[in-house]
């Protein structure tokens, strides 16, 4: 598996969604004019007056076939994940870019799949039972994996982002995925996943029924009230992607009980 080093971008939402479809740009200038293209695909590429684009999370250029489909782009910068074809990877170097946290050159064929945003999945799927042997996947963006992960059926898996499975995955992801531009991080039972930012009382906690496992996309603030001893009852691991502010008796505990942890973990300001 070949790995290269991503960056985390955290999304705002209190739920996960299948999204396939790729944000194409964004325009900061607001005296300027806005230029519209269209890719192979039909997607609409948009840069300012000067060919530039900015601010996006993933800029997904798959549709295009030829250096000449690039040539309007003066500069790239502030975007998490680039997908481009392998061809075209050459002539994507020759762009001035800034602040791109990882390119991603993706595999010629009519078999190549694209999801990307913040996805939830079984397990099952990426078995690929209905597909062939020369099928592609790329995921790119927040991956929630709900089932174990017994199989990878596709002969590229391309991951740009997080992937979050179900311990039990770890033989056959690490067996199945090419290429990884990120992290892939394996959660145990019964986990709660929240995205954007939250604030957890003594309530919360007590409501619990069973140990969980936090996984948190954002930032996170637990109440000074909340006691040591019901986080150790109801808690059996945290997941960070983000910040979490706490009382300074919890610090201790928290950053035990965080098994992955992509931030900080902080005492509360009122402190």
């Amino acid at each position: 598996m070949e790995q290269t080093n991503g960056q985390n971008f955290q999304r705002d939402g209190e739920e996960l969604q299948q999204n396939e479809n790729v944000a194409q740009g964004t325009r900061n200038d607001e005296e300027g004019t806005r230029e519209t293209d269209k890719d192979e695909a039909g997607a609409p590429l948009q840069k300012d007056e000067t060919g530039a684009i900015r601010n996006v999370a993933v800029l997904d250029f798959t549709g295009m076939k030829s250096p000449d489909d690039l040539s309007g782009i003066s500069s790239i910068s502030n975007v998490a994940t680039i997908l481009v074809p392998e061809p075209l990877n050459k002539a994507l170097m020759n762009i001035r870019m800034e602040n791109v946290a990882s390119v991603v050159p993706i595999p010629e064929g009519k078999n190549v799949k694209v999801l990307s945003g913040q996805l939830k999945m079984s397990g099952e799927s990426l078995a690929n039972e209905r597909g062939t042997d020369d099928d592609v996947l790329v995921i790119a963006g927040q991956t929630i994996i709900t089932t174990v992960v017994e199989k990878v059926g596709y002969k590229h898996l391309i991951v740009s982002g997080q992937v979050l499975a179900p311990k039990g995955s770890e033989t056959a992801l690490g067996a199945g995925i090419s290429r990884l531009s990120g992290q892939v991080i394996y959660y145990g039972s019964n986990p709660r996943i929240f995205m954007g930012d939250e604030q957890f009382s003594k309530p919360f906690f007590e409501l619990l029924d069973e140990p969980v496992s936090l996984v948190l996309f954002g930032n996170y603030t637990i109440d000074a009230d909340v006691p040591a001893e019901l986080l150790k009852q109801k808690v059996s691991e945290i997941i960070l992607f983000g910040n979490m502010n706490a009382s300074s008796k919890l610090v201790p505990l928290l950053q035990v009980l965080a098994t992955e942890k992509y931030g900080n973990i902080s005492a509360l300001p009122c402190e």
